[in-house]
């Protein structure tokens, strides 16, 4: 599946930066290293959620094509009214979320999708009772 190694991928970009920003804290434009070490810390959080989404996602579980489109969307359309450099990462986050849903993707979790509104429904009968 392309959308996990394009996560994947996103996902290691991100490390990488939050890695940089932690060793190269004084270096980071004149930043306080307060400041430097709490965006190095930011990117170390959003680098283990996309993993954990990523690893996930290749498990074939729909928790993380959740937590992923929910990451994507969350962070990419603000992103992509912002402009300038966010574009770019707007654009990387919101073309993974479209991978996540092409036919080839949506027919990997199809069974998936499908057991969950057998269960949601199954419940809203049992309430009703």
């Amino acid at each position: 599946m392309a959308a996990v190694w394009w996560w994947g991928a996103a996902a290691t970009v991100v490390a990488v930066a939050a890695v940089a920003a932690w060793l190269g804290a004084e270096e980071l434009g004149g930043l306080p290293r307060p400041l430097a070490l709490g965006i190095a810390g930011v990117l170390g959080v959003l680098a283990l959620v996309l993993g954990w989404g990523t690893l996930r996602l290749g498990l074939g579980h729909l928790a993380g094509r959740l937590t992923l489109t929910t990451f994507g969307l969350i962070a990419g359309l603000p992103s992509l009214f912002k402009g300038g450099r966010l574009l770019v990462v707007a654009l990387v986050l919101l073309v993974g979320v479209a991978l996540l849903y092409l036919p080839a993707t949506r027919a990997y979790f199809k069974e998936q999708v499908q057991a969950r509104r057998a269960n949601a429904k199954a419940q809203r009968a049992a309430a009703r009772r």
